[in-house]
């Protein structure tokens, strides 16, 4: 982990490795040799957006992702390729487009579950310190299992955790064979013919599912 030597005023960017979690097994996870990262940070209300590089010997040309702050929290999901020596470069500026804070740190990523780290980036104007947190993101989807009938709905819900404490996001919900049963945006199933299915609730590459079983005539 490398910073500036400038007294730091932003800690830890909460950055989530993000597995799939499914209780019904048949869920989207991100392709073999992928890795999902989750960057979370409070940040001070001079902060408007964060911004990441990752760079590695193997990766041509520079992967940027921004990630946007609501309500003083900047929070995102990536999708980087597994391997060694990625450099996370995160930057942080203000309204004007200025940079506040930075700082950098190099991992070992693979496509599983990884290793919690923190970084701390260093002020470059003054200001607070900002603390965050970091840990691997899981997906409780409810009720499950669960039954309905054909014709019928019944609403599903999803809680998005990292290290046991919930945090902001909103999942897509996905059916696996919408001859059984369908799925609105907003979790809602509907029965559509007798069987069994999954429903799949994913955010920033994890996953978690519901096996829906329909009844029918």
């Amino acid at each position: 982990m490398r910073f500036n030597d400038r007294g730091i005023a932003l800690v830890a960017c909460g950055l989530w490795l993000a597995t799939a979690a499914c209780a019904a097994g048949d869920v989207s996870q991100p392709p073999p040799g992928q890795a999902s990262l989750m960057l979370s940070a409070n940040v001070s209300s001079a902060v408007a957006l964060v911004v990441v590089e990752v760079t590695a010997p193997d990766i041509t040309t520079p992967l940027v992702f921004n990630i946007p702050i609501s309500n003083g929290v900047a929070s995102g999901a990536m999708t980087l390729p597994a391997g060694s020596n990625r450099t996370l470069t995160i930057r942080a500026f203000d309204a004007n487009h200025v940079e506040t804070h930075n700082g950098s740190v190099t991992l070992n990523i693979v496509g599983g579950t990884n290793p919690t780290i923190s970084l701390v980036l260093t002020p470059l104007t003054g200001d607070a310190p900002i603390t965050a947190t970091l840990g691997t993101i899981t997906i409780a989807v409810t009720p499950a299992p669960t039954t309905v009938a054909v014709g019928f709905t019944v609403t599903l819900s999803a809680t998005i955790s990292a290290n046991g404490s919930v945090i902001p996001g909103t999942v897509t919900w996905a059916t696996k064979n919408p001859g059984i049963a369908t799925v609105s945006a907003s979790g809602v199933v509907t029965g559509v013919g007798a069987g069994q299915t999954s429903i799949v609730a994913t955010f920033g590459g994890a996953a978690g599912a519901s096996l829906v079983t329909v009844t029918g005539p």
